[in-house]
């Protein structure tokens, strides 16, 4: 069938229409509903939390890195040799517990050249 400009395709495609905007609102529907329902019964809402990865990028690289903390290197500078993002790197040492060492000497990271 070809919808063009005639009295019976518009006809046509102004009834598919009207079924196709009657299906969103009974799915629409559906759904407030559904949540209704789960909130009244106590249930959590959305999709559930994902449990933390088992492996990490940088548990490959733990020896270096705990070298690193113990020659007192700050943690951007340890990024930057690493070849990782600082965020990467905190959120590995968070999940560690690592801390670096008191008295810690600032090192500046090697700059990378072209």
């Amino acid at each position: 069938m070809v919808l063009d400009g005639s009295l019976p395709s518009r006809i046509t495609a102004t009834v598919l229409g009207l079924a196709a905007e009657i299906e969103r609102e009974f799915i629409a529907m559906r759904t407030r509903e559904a949540l209704a329902k789960r909130r009244a019964d106590g249930k959590p809402l959305g999709r559930p939390k994902g449990k933390p990865a088992a492996r990490l990028k940088l548990d490959a690289q733990e020896a270096v890195i705990r070298g690193y903390l113990a020659k007192g290197i700050n943690k951007l500078a340890i990024a930057k040799l690493l070849e990782c993002a600082p965020s990467t790197l905190y959120a590995w040492l968070a999940r560690r517990n690592l801390r670096p060492s008191r008295g810690a000497v600032r090192v500046q990271a090697p700059s990378a050249t072209l």
